[in-house]
């Protein structure tokens, strides 16, 4: 989900890359290997956050799971997730925005943490880059609540922030290529047909999640 959401990921993140590249002095942006240093650490910062949200989120479906009949639980969460799924590919197809809904919600949590960020600018060292980071993943993301609805339903704190962790790793490609090439592949966010392709396969990803707690019916 996190490969294939990357053209959403090109719209979501992609300012904060520009801006790292913005904030770094002129010597650094002429030096790749520089420059790269500074995205590799706004993406360990980011990648950590994910992952220790996603563990957050494991331990309280632990705690659900022991609080409520394990096979219900399981099958509801399950249900859940398949549906959350399904309207991210919606949502990154531009069929629907209907998963907006939970990111208005994170949007309260969002306006907390971005003075944070604030304070940062400009970035130009690599412990900036990495604070940004780290407070750039909770920015409200459909993508990012479809991805941690697998983590509670893992039941596992540790299991939680694998899945996380497989999630940001996922996204990397088309960040680091965002930070390398902004000018040449900017444009896939507003691709239609590169959205609705991947937002398709992120549908059928979902309804494949909507049938593991029937399938035992039929």
């Amino acid at each position: 989900m996190g490969l294939l959401g990357g053209v959403h990921c090109l719209g979501m993140c992609g300012g904060v890359v520009a801006l790292l590249n913005a904030g770094l002095d002129g010597d650094i942006r002429l030096n790749r290997s520089k420059t790269s240093s500074f995205h590799l650490y706004y993406n360990f910062g980011r990648v950590l956050s994910y992952v220790l949200i996603g563990a957050v989120f494991g331990l309280i479906g632990d705690l659900l799971s022991i609080a409520l009949q394990m096979s219900v639980f399981d099958k509801v969460l399950r249900l859940f997730s398949g549906v959350l799924m399904v309207m991210v590919g919606l949502y990154i197809a531009n069929w629907s925005s209907s998963i907006q809904i939970l990111e208005k919600i994170g949007a309260k949590v969002w306006v907390k943490l971005q003075p944070l960020i604030s304070k940062l600018l400009p970035i130009n060292k690599p412990k900036s880059a990495f604070v940004v980071g780290l407070v750039w993943g909770g920015m409200p993301c459909g993508l990012v609540y479809g991805a941690l609805s697998f983590a509670i339903l893992s039941a596992s704190s540790l299991d939680g922030g694998v899945i996380m962790l497989a999630f940001g790793i996922g996204t990397l490609p088309s960040l680091f290529l965002m930070a390398g090439f902004s000018a040449q592949i900017g444009h896939l966010s507003n691709n239609l047909l590169a959205r609705r392709i991947s937002g398709v396969l992120i549908i059928v990803l979902g309804f494949s999640a909507i049938w593991v707690p029937f399938k035992s019916i039929f």
